[in-house]
């Protein structure tokens, strides 16, 4: 009796559905992402007893001790920062702007900057302090 050879199929896992949600998940994340924006210096806050946890900006301006603003992790002149704050509001239109001076800054430079921020179209800004 001669015994009959079934034929082996091979039995492969198609993978090719898998890998098409892989990239849709992976394209999915990569547009979801907030990305952390940093002013590029970290200046001594003002402690405030009433300070707010605020939502976060997307417009980050920092004030140094010497007057010297900060933003996108590079120093820029204040005449720049009007055509800066334009440029994010831009991107997007409901852009809040957070200023973080120096506890030494001059007020005066703080207030130009306000003005700037304004003149560029961006009227939600707000101060950073720290809790004591």
């Amino acid at each position: 009796m001669a015994r009959r050879h079934k034929e082996e199929e091979e039995t492969e896992i198609n993978i090719t559905p898998m890998l098409d949600i892989v990239f849709i998940m992976l394209i999915f994340f990569i547009v979801t992402t907030s990305f952390v924006k940093e002013t590029g210096i970290n200046p001594r806050r003002p402690e405030a007893e009433t300070a707010l946890p605020a939502e976060r900006a997307n417009i980050l301006i920092a004030v140094a001790e010497n007057g010297q603003i900060w933003m996108n992790k590079r120093a820029v002149e204040m005449g720049q920062v009007r055509s800066m704050v334009e440029a994010a509001l831009a991107e997007n239109p409901e852009s809040s702007a957070v200023i973080i001076a120096d506890t030494k800054s001059e007020t005066g430079s703080v207030i130009d900057l306000m003005d700037q921020v304004r003149l560029g179209g961006v009227y939600n800004i707000s101060l950073a302090a720290e809790l004591p």
